[in-house]
């Protein structure tokens, strides 16, 4: 099943289009309404590095700040391997370090949740190429 960029929250879109610029993997979406009251829905990825990580955090607080969605904060500690970015009602986004995420396993945790992998060609805007006339017969 696949979940369509237009039928999610600002946040949510948001969110993930800078998680599959930044090379995030594994993105995953977790519908919690009527689950949790903390929140609607996770956004969970696993990051390579801690360098990584830090860069995802300081662009999803960049582009929220410019989009003007507010947040609550983040919560993130060198050594870690996981952080998370909170925006609210709507969303918190959890990132993780491959082995960070098997350990804490909020698939496992929040199976009730509706879970969907999100793809990045929905989310992310590839620049068109101009196809080359190289192989047009004249």
């Amino acid at each position: 099943m696949t979940t369509k960029q237009q039928d999610l929250p600002e946040s949510i879109q948001l969110g993930a289009s800078i998680l599959f610029e930044l090379r995030a993997q594994e993105v995953q979406l977790i519908d919690l309404r009527g689950i949790k009251d903390v929140t609607d829905f996770f956004l969970v990825a696993t990051c390579e590095s801690e360098a990584q990580m830090q860069a995802i955090l300081n662009e999803l607080h960049k582009e929220f700040k410019a989009n003007k969605i507010p947040t609550v904060g983040v919560e993130y500690k060198e050594g870690v391997r996981w952080a998370v970015f909170d925006a609210g009602l709507d969303l918190m986004v959890h990132l993780f370090e491959e082995e960070k995420r098997a350990e804490i396993s909020l698939d496992r945790l929040y199976a009730d949740g509706k879970i969907v992998t999100l793809e990045e060609k929905d989310f992310v805007k590839k620049a068109e190429t101009k196809k080359s006339d190289d192989n047009e017969l004249v």
